[in-house]
């Protein structure tokens, strides 16, 4: 096959169980030709959408290309990426604009508007697209406000965000590769397009991809996005609880596919199905219990989702239903089990994207019709711009590949330097946090000793002294740097409230231990001491 600059478009998908490649055209009559593909297993430098190895994620990547390259006999100068993973959800905010007086509101003001609520600061986070959901003019609601006089001005709009580090990891690999991003495509919002109706987003419906690592909820509403949810669980999950049966990681894929039952009837049985599997290893599993624990998290997985969709405040208008695709739609009863725990009885699987594809008998291995294959495909779809080159006719030149090799290295050292800085200063905070329980301790140990000797003026010297500089020490400059060297991380949000919770527990105790020192000095003054003297006389003088 020859393919002309001009032809082809390509689309890379980072999924969390693969990473996988494509190259198609659009012929005259919009159906999809599938030129090329080509696949490769993560095996985890890609964690729920996130590109964590990058050297890794490279090699796969330029491995796809050249692989694409070779099938096409064409350059691949640019791609389309899709972004996907944990951290990209949806995010409501709301922009007023006071007009001053009574005025036509135009198309300036409106863009105004919705350029603030595109600028609106995320710690850590990236806006990758917005939504306008409504606008108040005055008090009424209205669609489109352009034309309509008003004073005051209230947009609501959808921020979709993620993490600013899954965009730069994602660019950098890229970079590596030696090729342009030609659009970074929101991968669920253009699964989305790939899947669901027009009749389905204008009656409302929820988009749910049931992936390796993660479940993405997508909830449109009179064709407009609504909410995006990233849920941090998936089929790997169920892989990982099959895994402590016990069974082969190697095995449990298979064992997932072949006993898999989100909702399990057991009021019928399968008189031909054995009633236990014999692992590699020799040992008996009931395949009750697998089939126990294969349902079990799959309902914890559905239930987030009908969790997600309640907060989504949609659930009542989602008339079109639940719409089903990625791998775990492929397990069985799992229509039943969504009906079940959502409520909602109109539930369909996305086998396949909307548009018409085919593919070439150089197209590999995709299964153009089964729901596995549905993102890469949208992606596909989603393309415009050409990603060829010209024909490959010699082997590039070995000093721009030298310059390459080192300029990725280079990348690759600043990444490697960057985390190696993260887990030093994580390090720092843990030493914070001991020096913190230290001092606790020694608090402790200073209120049992007064309370032994407060006669003696040198231990209630000493406590005075550590109850006023304690605190300085332990939870001053030192933990203030460590803290901010910390600061808008998530994975470090559990070891930044668990310092936050010593340092206040050391100052209620520093707090009860100058109580302490004040009440020892104060009976062990001379007023105090004659005090005391003098209620013991009283009290003898009573008995």
């Amino acid at each position: 096959m020859n393919v002309s600059d001009k032809e082809f478009i390509v689309a890379i998908e980072l999924g969390s169980s693969k990473i996988s490649g494509i190259a198609g055209k659009k012929r005259k009559d919009g159906t999809m030709q599938v030129l090329a593909y080509a696949e490769k297993n993560t095996a985890g430098c890609v964690k729920r959408g996130v590109v964590y190895n990058i050297e890794k994620v490279y090699q796969s990547v330029n491995w796809i290309i050249s692989k694409l390259e070779s099938t096409l006999k064409a350059k691949i100068t640019r791609a389309y990426v899709g972004i996907g993973g944990q951290s990209v959800r949806s995010y409501k905010c709301v922009v007023r604009r006071n007009m001053l007086t009574q005025s036509y509101i135009t198309n300036d003001a409106i863009d105004s508007i919705r350029q603030e609520s595109y600028e609106i600061p995320f710690n850590d986070y990236t806006v990758l697209e917005n939504y306008p959901q409504e606008f108040l003019v005055d008090s009424n609601v209205i669609a489109d406000p352009v034309g309509v006089m008003g004073t005051n001005v209230e947009g609501e709009f959808l921020d979709i965000i993620a993490k600013t580090k899954l965009r730069t990891n994602i660019e950098t690999v890229f970079d590596n590769v030696g090729i342009d991003i030609a659009e970074e495509l929101v991968s669920p919002l253009q699964l989305a397009n790939g899947v669901l109706t027009d009749a389905e987003k204008r009656s409302g419906c929820a988009l749910v991809d049931l992936g390796a690592d993660t479940t993405t909820l997508v909830v449109y509403k009179n064709n407009i996005v609504r909410y995006l949810v990233t849920i941090p669980l998936g089929s790997h999950n169920i892989n990982k609880d099959l895994a402590t049966l016990p069974v082969d990681e190697a095995e449990t894929e298979d064992l997932k596919l072949k006993y898999g039952d989100a909702c399990q009837d057991l009021d019928v049985t399968d008189e031909n199905e054995p009633w236990s599997y014999t692992t590699s290893d020799g040992l008996q599993i009931e395949v009750a219990t697998i089939k126990n624990v294969i349902e079990a998290r799959m309902s914890e997985i559905i239930a987030n989702v009908s969790s997600q969709i309640v907060n989504s405040d949609y659930s009542d208008k989602l008339l079109a239903g639940l719409i089903l695709t990625g791998g775990g739609s492929n397990m069985k009863n799992v229509v039943k089990a969504f009906v079940k725990s959502t409520k909602i009885d109109k539930v369909r699987i996305a086998h396949k994207v909307n548009s018409q594809v085919v593919k070439t008998s150089n197209a590999g291995s995709i299964n153009i019709e089964n729901a596995r294959s549905t993102t890469i495909l949208s992606l596909l779809l989603a393309g415009s711009v050409p990603c060829g080159g010209a024909v490959l006719k010699r082997e590039p030149d070995m000093f721009d590949q030298q310059a390459k090799e080192d300029e990725r290295l280079l990348r690759q050292r600043e990444a490697e330097a960057a985390a190696a800085a993260e887990a030093q200063d994580a390090v720092t905070f843990d030493n914070v946090k001991a020096g913190i329980r230290a001092a606790y301790e020694k608090v402790q140990k200073q209120m049992t000793e007064l309370e032994e000797h407060g006669r003696d003026k040198k231990v209630r010297r000493k406590a005075q002294e550590l109850a006023l500089s304690v605190l300085d020490e332990a939870v001053g400059e030192k933990y203030a740097q460590a803290a901010q060297a910390l600061g808008g991380k998530d994975k470090f949000k559990q070891s930044l409230k668990e310092g936050a919770d010593l340092a206040e527990i050391l100052q209620k105790s520093v707090e009860e231990l100058t109580q302490k020192v004040n009440k020892a000095n104060k009976e062990n003054s001379v007023f105090g001491r004659l005090t005391s003297l003098i209620t013991e006389i009283v009290s003898e003088d009573n008995n």
